[in-house]
């Protein structure tokens, strides 16, 4: 959970697997369900509410925290990454890392991708990164 409302996901890699490509392609189908839905209920409730999505892959540390209210959390510089990926992107897309993009960007049926080309992301240095726009439904 976010205190700026906003919650960046993050996926453990180990090595490039079939497996991980199978679980980054449903990170991605779940952004793509988040989008429908939204746009659901801004229909339903005459709202006019936007979703940007930050998604990245690395090595991360999970935890479970505190004695009365439990609180599961992940930290590391894979979720920073995923953060800052969702904090420079834009409003109805989803914003990846070149190392994400390499994993899913075959899924043309579902995303029209474009490179953002290389860009100076805070806390990070020079990224490559990729847009996904959610394709109409």
């Amino acid at each position: 959970e976010s205190a700026d409302h906003h919650y960046p996901n993050c996926n453990q890699q180990r090595r490039k697997s079939t497996k991980n490509r199978h679980h980054c392609e449903r990170i991605m189908l779940l952004a793509l369900d988040m989008f429908q839905e939204l746009k659901r209920i801004n229909a339903k409730y005459k709202l006019d509410f936007e979703l940007r999505v930050g998604v990245h892959i690395g090595p991360v540390v999970a935890g479970v925290l505190g004695r009365k209210r439990f609180t599961y959390d992940v930290w590391g510089d894979s979720v920073n990454t995923a953060s800052r990926m969702e904090s420079n992107g834009i409003p109805g897309s989803i914003h990846m890392s070149s190392d994400m993009y390499d994993l899913v960007g075959n899924m043309h049926q579902h995303f029209d991708f474009h490179s953002c080309g290389t860009k100076v992301i805070k806390g990070k240095g020079e990224m490559t990164t990729f847009i996904a726009k959610p394709l109409s439904s």
